[in-house]
């Protein structure tokens, strides 16, 4: 069965998905390190988004999912399609949502906010090194 929704997305963009849709499937759980407080640091969407971003080539994207979850994704070059790969609370991404149109899905459910940025401590050497070791997993995956 072929969704309506595919059949209105540009090949390129299926295509990237399907290549992210394999990169995170292969992607194994990772040891990030510790934070400043000593935690394990876990896995977010924003380092992910950041991680595929730099490898692939996309714009990240910083702002909420629904309304109150921090959250980051990405933009499909012609910026016409968000690219989800770790949606908030659901299984089964990475997601491919129109980011076209006032009422299209990723108009309504992802809202760009500038400010979550200096929230959260994305330039943190922790954080910049989590990014940097999932980008190495990515290519690594890439290139198998």
């Amino acid at each position: 069965m072929t969704p309506y929704v595919a059949t209105k997305i540009p090949t390129q963009h299926l295509q990237l998905w399907r290549r992210l849709d394999h990169v995170i499937a292969r992607l194994p759980d990772l040891d990030l390190g510790l934070d400043q407080k000593g935690e394990p640091i876990a896995l977010s969407c924003h380092m992910l988004a950041r991680a595929i971003g730099r490898v692939f080539r996309l714009k990240v994207v910083d702002g909420e999912f629904v309304r109150g979850f921090a959250h980051s994704w990405l933009l499909t070059n012609d910026k016409r399609w968000i690219v989800d790969p770790y949606p908030v609370g659901i299984i089964g991404g990475p997601l491919i949502v129109d980011a076209t149109g006032a009422h299209m899905p990723g108009a309504v459910l992802y809202k760009k906010r500038s400010k979550i940025c200096k929230l959260l401590l994305f330039s943190s050497p922790e954080f910049r090194r989590a990014v940097n070791l999932i980008a190495a997993h990515i290519r690594q995956i890439i290139q198998t």
